[in-house]
């Protein structure tokens, strides 16, 4: 008798967008935990910052990034999951355009999504937790036609 491998459910399209921009396997929230816990590489720093175009220090501050880069070294959990947030704030965004080109469009254009305060870049606000849930909110209010 064979043992049957229970069937793992498709990764969603977020975290298939975020995996290909990041170079590595993420299908779940678990993995995105795992990866923070074990700290993004410097490859996929380099990838996703290349990608996206965002300023080190929405990451971390120049110097450290540069530090990192240059030894090659894993960015530390909170680092990290300033990168997660970016990548899934990316990744959100190509769903919602469903186009790669649009979505970084429209991540770096500056808009006033605080009432009162200068326009900033989406990209910008999703350096924080709750800007990034400030911009994901938005995402989802867009997708399903709510403004």
């Amino acid at each position: 008798m064979n043992a049957v491998t229970p069937l793992r459910p498709a990764a969603s399209p977020v975290f298939t967008h975020m995996s290909r921009l990041l170079d590595v396997v993420l299908e779940s929230e678990t993995d995105a935990v795992r990866l923070a816990a074990a700290g993004v590489s410097s490859r996929s720093y380099r990838r996703a910052a290349q990608r996206l175009g965002f300023a080190p220090s929405l990451v971390a501050p120049e110097s450290t990034v540069r530090r990192r880069l240059a030894r090659n070294a894993r960015f530390t959990e909170a680092e990290s999951e300033r990168l997660i947030r970016l990548a899934r704030v990316y990744a959100e965004a190509v769903e919602l355009f469903g186009d790669e080109a649009q979505a970084l469009e429209w991540l770096n254009a500056p808009a006033a999504y605080i009432p009162g305060d200068a326009p900033v870049t989406p990209l910008q606000l999703a350096a924080k937790d709750s800007g990034a849930r400030l911009i994901e909110s938005h995402l989802r209010r867009t997708a399903h036609g709510v403004f």
